[in-house]
């Protein structure tokens, strides 16, 4: 009978007032799949960025307010794009190295030798 009324003050609410809604899932936690291409060309454009504003930074006549925040942005870009693609590289070198060795023979000290014969 206990268990009949938890269930039941689950369905209603703690006070028998209206019923809780499970958490709804919001926009910015929920998984985002881009094109392949897409994905694999933002290392790229980060670092385009970042020196699109450095280069920016460089050749603006006047606004020196803005340039320490270009040259900020600038390097904070090239920063990003060189880390995606290295960890992407580190990544894809790691998932070949366990692919090659979950697909070469075991080979035990103690096992006679193999003859092909």
């Amino acid at each position: 009978m206990d268990d009949l009324a938890a269930a039941k003050d689950h369905e209603t609410g703690p006070a028998g007032g209206d019923p809780v809604e499970p958490p709804r899932e919001r926009w910015w936690s929920k998984r985002l799949w881009l094109p392949r291409p897409v994905y694999e060309s933002l290392p790229a454009v980060y670092v385009l960025l970042g020196i699109g504003a450095l280069s920016s930074a460089l050749y603006m006549p006047g606004w020196t307010w803005i340039l320490p925040y270009l040259v900020l942005l600038a390097i904070a870009c090239i920063h990003a794009g060189i880390v995606v693609s290295a960890m992407r590289f580190r990544r894809r070198r790691a998932r070949k190295a366990e692919a090659q060795l979950a697909e070469a023979p075991v080979v035990c000290e103690n096992s006679p030798p193999y003859d092909s014969q």
